[in-house]
């Protein structure tokens, strides 16, 4: 399958003004966008919708990466990657020392804290 994110078309920031947010995408629709809507929700057995929904959470998250402080700072896909992993083989290195009670006791406090937080502190 071909990346079709390298192609996105940017609107310039000089241009953004002109981008009406009141205005429905569909009217700038093509009859080739459809298509590929309708391919890509048949192929992954989704409504349109859901498609839609999944891709612009998909952009979404490839914008954070893109924009990240890791990546800002280093300039290099390769050395980015690298970078990643070195880092994932330090965690999963950490992680091996810790015991496995250490480790429950710390995913219920994890979890405490969550719906903790999740209530708004609420009794």
């Amino acid at each position: 399958m071909r990346r079709d994110s390298a192609r996105l078309k940017t609107i310039p920031k000089r241009d953004l003004g002109m981008d009406d947010p009141r205005r429905p995408v569909w009217l700038e629709a093509t009859d080739s966008f459809y298509k590929k809507l309708n391919r890509i929700a048949r192929e992954c057995h989704l409504s349109r919708y859901d498609a839609l929904s999944r891709g612009l959470d998909a952009l979404l998250r490839e914008n954070d990466v893109r924009n990240s402080a890791l990546n800002r700072n280093i300039k290099s896909p390769a050395q980015s990657e690298v970078f990643r992993r070195t880092m994932g083989q330090v965690s999963r290195n950490y992680w091996a020392t810790i015991s496995t009670e250490e480790k429950r006791a710390r995913g219920r406090r994890s979890a405490q804290a969550r719906w903790d937080r999740c209530r708004g502190g609420r009794s």
